[in-house]
């Protein structure tokens, strides 16, 4: 079979693939920032091979014969309760203007249950059983969305018609992100060292939108001291092109392949910082006039180190381990700058300068995740797997806010896979994920300057559930 007959269906297909993801993650995304990388499920590591090898470890496609296309799609669901706490008030004037008003609005509990998917496509093939391997794919490791409850207690309240967006509305009314990837990966394969050597190169679209309460004082304060309303809006539109790359080495310990290690690094969007233009819309209540600005939004998302292994010891069992260190003390603010203006942040992500727009401070911390699984063979042909997973929270705990919310995760998995034939396959998986409640007493927003932000003190949980699906043709 030819190159170019192997690879005129992929093209066709990514195209689909590829327009799938637009119009789901459109829809659906959860806008942390987090590595939302739960295609594949379980059989998502750095030591199996698959059509998955394209992003988790390229060298995996080393130990893969003939060609494979797989289409995953993931539907996750995302429970998160906030309720804002009254140490959290940040008035401007003390006591507060429009109190119990400004309390009764700006205290309480708000509650979000969002539904999104995302897909991943993905093709491997080795050239008729040669040492090469190709692999390409789409698919979203980054994204999210999160559209909060309203308060009906404040529907066409004249005194704070704010307060019908909720409490946690200083840090998020709506938002959603995502970043696209089309990769090409390579890799050869050594058949007397049973060693894979792979990279990657990746081209990637990120956008965001953000929607939230905004003072230019960075109060929470509802009306000013004239009795008119203050409390406004701020509407961040952005999108930007980045590059990224991914190597790795796959080896199987044992002549009989049932011991495989496998490592990868994937690079930062962009390796460093990402610039995403657009604009900034600012509403003011009753005071000031409505403006619009072009802007660029400069961030930086994490480099990932992973490893795996996955060890066949009896025909019908494997265990499996995995984990990943992502380095989101990269992740230091959100900064929004007028075009083509720079952000100077200290070691907290805050700024001071008064050329910017506007400064999220965030000052994450590297986060770490670790997956210990089981896969048993009932039939030659079908698969029962499942795993249990831990990871460290990316935000200190003195940055929480409602829109980026995380903290200790528990993992569960359950799956099956099942051969119908030699060429097709399906699999069907569930993830249970657990957040350790936190009650924040010290949030570290600033109080002054364009970073300042309202407090974001109060008690947080939060549970997501998973469910993926792929099905798979060789040939």
């Amino acid at each position: 079979m030819s190159n170019r007959s192997l690879a005129a269906p992929f093209v066709r297909a990514a195209s689909w693939g590829l327009g799938a993801a637009l119009i789901l993650s459109a829809q659906s995304a959860h806008a942390t920032g987090f590595l939302t990388d739960q295609f594949g499920s379980d059989q998502g590591q750095p030591a199996l091979a698959s059509a998955y090898s394209v992003y988790f470890n390229p060298a995996a496609m080393a130990g893969m014969h003939g060609t494979e296309l797989t289409l995953d799609g993931v539907l996750a669901a995302r429970s998160l309760d906030y309720t804002r706490t009254n140490n959290a008030l940040s008035s401007s004037t003390s006591p507060p203007l429009g109190d119990p008003i400004y309390t009764s609005a700006n205290t309480g509990s708000a509650h979000l249950f969002n539904v999104l998917g995302a897909p991943y496509l993905g093709f491997v093939t080795d050239f008729g059983h040669s040492n090469m391997r190709l692999g390409l794919a789409s698919y979203i490791p980054f994204g999210g969305q999160a559209t909060w409850g309203k308060n009906d207690q404040y529907l066409g309240n004249a005194l704070a018609p704010g307060g019908y967006d909720g409490p946690q509305r200083w840090s998020s009314i709506s938002a959603s992100t995502f970043s696209i990837y089309s990769t090409a990966a390579f890799a050869y394969r050594f058949d007397k060292a049973r060693l894979g050597l792979g990279a990657s190169v990746s081209a990637i679209r990120t956008s965001l939108q953000d929607t939230r309460a905004r003072n230019p004082d960075g109060s929470d304060d509802i009306v000013s001291p004239n009795g008119l309303i203050k409390e406004g809006r701020s509407y961040l539109d952005v999108a930007g092109i980045q590059v990224g790359a991914a190597a790795g080495v796959y080896w199987e310990a044992t002549s009989d392949g049932r011991l495989r290690l496998g490592a990868s690094y994937t690079s930062q969007p962009n390796f460093g910082q990402m610039r995403l233009a657009g604009t900034f819309k600012f509403t003011p209540g009753a005071l000031g006039a409505e403006g619009t600005s072009d802007v660029d939004l400069l961030q930086a998302y994490p480099d990932v180190i992973r490893a795996g292994a996955a060890w066949r010891v009896s025909p019908e069992t494997e265990l499996r381990l995995d984990a990943s260190w992502q380095r989101w003390s990269n992740f230091k603010s959100q900064c929004v700058v007028p075009r083509g203006g720079s952000c100077p942040v200290d070691s907290k992500g805050v700024s001071d300068s008064s050329t910017i727009t506007l400064d999220l401070p965030r000052a994450w911390q590297d986060a770490f995740k670790v997956r210990l699984g089981l896969a048993y063979w009932i039939t030659p042909s079908t698969e029962l797997f499942g795993s249990g997973a831990y990871e460290s929270p990316p935000v200190t705990k003195s940055h929480e806010d409602p829109l980026i919310f995380d903290s200790t995760r528990i993992y569960g998995t359950l799956g099956v896979r099942h051969g119908f034939n030699r060429h097709f396959h399906a699999s069907l998986s569930y993830t249970y994920v657990y957040f350790v409640p936190l009650t924040v007493n010290d949030s570290a927003n600033v109080t002054s300057g364009p970073s300042a932000s309202p407090s974001t003190n109060g008690n947080y949980s939060s549970e997501l559930y998973f469910f993926d699906a792929a099905v798979s043709y060789r040939f």
